[in-house]
């Protein structure tokens, strides 16, 4: 059971990578709260468009490449105009591949910068206006435990999981005090990008966490739904690690996160 915040109700939003996951998890609880939302997707077409259908007039799904700046701009402005304006903005899309840094190319690096990094810049950029004339405004970006402590054989991913914190940090203080930034960094949650690995090792994971259990998509989605509302109008620039206490017991590089 999610909790309710009565003062979402009405507001509105823009999800990234909303079509699976812990995105679409996040604008159908957004949506169960009262608000109206973009459900951006790149591929996942039919998975958003059916989230839509549950809440005709205030869910709209929109297709975006984030991994350019024109996508991103696109996005944003096609949001705006949909939803009326902008309260939020949960930047959830993200990729996650493996790669040692002895066989890491140029073209595998960018990628990851352009679709994990540069489109928190572009989208911001857009949406700063809208956040800002909403008089609520909130950004909460979808870090990883990956940026707080590295993780071997995906160091391209850690690095752009660190470069979205770091930023977040200077949004939060360039933005307040009328658009508050924060992060929230999952660990390992049962999602479908993590599914192959945690057929492997996921058993081995929850032994290693203080709780004995792997994250669910629902524990990311509840601290999002909190930094989105009211209630959390004194944290800025704070970074929510939802990994069942992961950082505290787990070794550096080993059984690191998504």
């Amino acid at each position: 059971m999610l909790p309710v915040y009565p003062d979402l109700e009405g507001r509105s939003a823009l999800v990234t990578g909303a079509s699976s996951g812990i995105g679409l998890g996040i604008a159908q609880a957004l949506l169960a709260q009262g608000m109206r939302v973009a459900l951006h997707y790149r591929g996942g077409r039919e998975a958003a468009e059916a989230a839509c259908k549950e809440h005709p007039g205030r869910a709209f799904a929109v297709q975006a490449d984030l991994g350019t700046e024109d996508g991103c701009v696109k996005l944003a402005r096609e949001a705006v105009e949909k939803l009326g304006g902008a309260h939020v903005l949960v930047h959830s899309a993200g990729i996650w591949n493996a790669g040692s840094i002895e066989q890491m190319d140029a073209g595998r690096l960018e990628e990851m910068f352009r679709v994990n990094v540069f489109s928190a810049f572009y989208l911001v950029r857009e949406l700063a206006p809208a956040l800002r004339a909403s008089g609520h405004g909130s950004i909460v970006l979808i870090g990883s435990t990956a940026g707080q402590r590295g993780e071997q054989g995906h160091s391209h991913y850690a690095a752009s999981k660190g470069a979205l914190q770091s930023f977040a940090l200077s949004l939060a203080v360039e933005l307040a005090p009328r658009i508050r930034t924060n992060v929230v960094s999952p660990g390992w949650i049962r999602t479908p990008m993590a599914e192959a690995a945690l057929r492997t090792i996921g058993p081995l994971v929850a032994s290693t966490l203080p709780n004995r259990r792997l994250g669910e998509i629902e524990d990311v989605v509840n601290a999002v739904l909190y930094l989105s509302s009211d209630a959390s109008s004194h944290l800025i620039g704070e970074n929510l690690s939802v990994s069942g206490g992961a950082l505290l017991v787990v070794p550096r590089g080993q059984l690191q996160p998504r």
